[in-house]
Formats: C-alpha cells, structure tokens, sequence
C-alpha cells in the first residue's frame, strides 16, 4: 500500500518498521494543500496532524484515497464530510490521555495566577530579585469554571478539586456522574461567568462555539477574572478579549491556542503583558506522541484487515458541521 505520512516528529524508524512492505512518504512537517496533492498522488491513506489541512480540493485531487487518519482528537483540518460522502474513512484519535492537555491547562492557570512569567524573565534578564511587583492570587477556595465537561474538562475538575478549588460548569450534554462524583452544579454560560475565579475552556469548535467567549461573555466575567483557553483559539473574540485585558476587567489569560496560528505575528492578543501564551504544546509530552503514533499505527492496521471499527460516521458529521480550519 502506498501511505503518506505528514509531521512525523522523529517517528519514520517507527513506522517504517510498523509497515515494511508499503510505500511510505514520510515529512517531518506539514504540507500545504498543492504540496499535498502533488506528494500523495496514487496514495490509498495519508496520515497527518492539526498543521496538513485536508480540504475538499485535496480529496477530489486524489481518486485513489480511501482513508484519512489525523493523529489528533480534533478534525477541523479535515473536509470529513465530504471525505465520507465520497467513500472515504476518517479516523482521529478520540483520546491520547485528556490528563494531558488539562494539565497544561492547570500550567497556565498557575503561571496567570503567580505571575510566574513576568517574574522569571525580570530575574533573568533584569537581574532584579524584588517580589514587590509579582504579587499573586490563591487558588484555594477560588471558583473554576468549566466551559465544556468532556474527558478533558473532567480532567480538569479532578486537579482543581485537588487545589481545594469549588467548580461549576456549563455543557449542554451534563454528566451527571461527574458533577455528583465532584459535587459542582451545571449553570448557564451566563451565570457560570458571573461567578467564576476562572474560566477554562474545553469545546470543539463549530458554528455554534465560535467566538462564543465575545465582548458580552467578557463583560459578565468577575472583575479581576483569569480566562485558559486550550480548546480552539476561534472560541475566543480575541479583539473583545485584548480589550478585557487591557481595560483590567481581566486580570490575565492563558492560552495554548490563538485565532491564526500559522500567523502569530498578526495576533492582537500576543503584545499583551497580561497573557501567557505557548505554541499549542498541550498535547506535547514524550508519553502522548508515542501513544498517538501506536493509535494510528492500530488503525491503519484495522483499516487494512477490514476490521475497522472507529471511523468517524456521516451522521455525526452531519449533525455537528464542524468548520474545516487548520486547528487540533
């Protein structure tokens, strides 16, 4: 079989010897979509991740495709629908450990709420050893709001409590279970930003999530409020949320995710003194890639024995019409 894979992170040795009869075309990074058309001509199943965007152009380009793996939970690089309708398999990582990127997540609280960054760069490139102007906020007894109670927001529940932190949260599908299990009422998104210490946010993007943190949402947050933002940088009203901080109605913001990634340097939120930002590294651990690569090493094995099981369905697609935007 010939298979291209895209942003292999150093796992060519691996998956050579995971498929040593095939054809393998293997990038270390991504490819645009003339790139990817060109490299994976005569390909029955390309592999990428959140920076390859499979846009419906790539999949009408390629007649010989029958399946598309993205090693991520996310799949709004890919046009899955049209790939579906067409035929076509898409499989994701439905989860490579959601302890991972909530830990990132509670990372960027805890940098927000202690200054950590600020205060690291005034030792180190100021070589200035004063406390005065770092002084930090207590998670203890603070609300954390949970924007979205999926495996990742419940993994967020569990390490908040573990702070002593109160949680409320806001889901349109509530877990029960989960809010009995942690003991937090399920509120309106309105009434969850009024009375919230924090927000975080763990939802997919769709049309209906989309800027849905905006000037109205900003303004019901408590003054002095800390928002993390790991999900999906579109989630957020970016030009509302430089006014938040800027205006202090916000006192910070952590985020593993912006608007246009591919362009940080054209971002509103990235000359703020008041954000800590990283490179969507929440998923990144050594523990997690490797897990990601096995998944999709087991899928495409499935796929090619005819034992497949975890394709994502049409029904599905059609009732989410996700946005087909390069993010994870």
């Amino acid at each position: 079989m010939k298979m291209l894979f895209t942003e292999a992170m150093g796992h060519q040795e691996m998956l050579r010897a995971a498929f040593p009869d095939d054809e393998l075309r293997l990038f270390d990074g991504p490819l645009e979509e003339d790139e990817l058309v060109h490299e994976a001509e005569g390909c029955s199943l390309i592999s990428v991740f959140i920076r390859t965007p499979v846009s419906e152009k790539v999949i009408d380009s390629l007649p010989d495709l029958r399946m598309i793996n993205t090693r991520s939970a996310g799949f709004d690089h890919i046009a899955a629908k049209h790939a579906v309708e067409k035929g076509i398999a898409v499989t994701h990582v439905p989860s490579y450990g959601p302890h991972v990127v909530a830990e990132h997540a509670f990372c960027l609280l805890l940098a927000c709420a202690r200054n950590l960054v600020a205060a690291d760069r005034s030792v180190k490139e100021e070589k200035r050893f004063d406390f005065g102007p770092f002084i930090g906020t207590e998670l203890k007894g603070k609300v954390l709001g949970v924007v979205g109670t999926g495996k990742i927001g419940a993994e967020m529940i569990r390490i908040a409590r573990g702070f002593g932190m109160k949680i409320v949260a806001f889901d349109l599908y509530q877990n029960e279970k989960l809010a009995s299990e942690h003991n937090f009422p399920y509120l309106s998104l309105e009434d969850l930003l009024k009375r919230s210490d924090v927000v975080t946010l763990h939802l997919p993007l769709t049309p209906s999530t989309e800027n849905l943190i905006g000037h109205e949402a900003l303004r019901s947050m408590k003054e002095g409020s800390i928002l993390i933002n790991t999900a999906r940088g579109k989630i957020v009203d970016e030009t509302a949320l430089r006014e938040a901080l800027d205006s202090g109605r916000l006192a910070a913001a952590g985020l593993d995710v912006i608007d246009d990634e591919g362009h940080p340097e054209n971002d509103p939120l990235i000359g703020s003194h008041r954000t800590v930002i990283t490179p969507h590294i929440g998923f990144y651990t050594k523990e997690s890639i490797n897990r990601i690569f096995e998944h999709a090493v087991q899928t495409i094995d499935a796929f090619r024995s005819g034992k497949l099981e975890d394709e994502i369905p049409l029904e599905y697609l059609r009732k989410i019409k996700m946005h087909t935007h390069p993010q994870d």
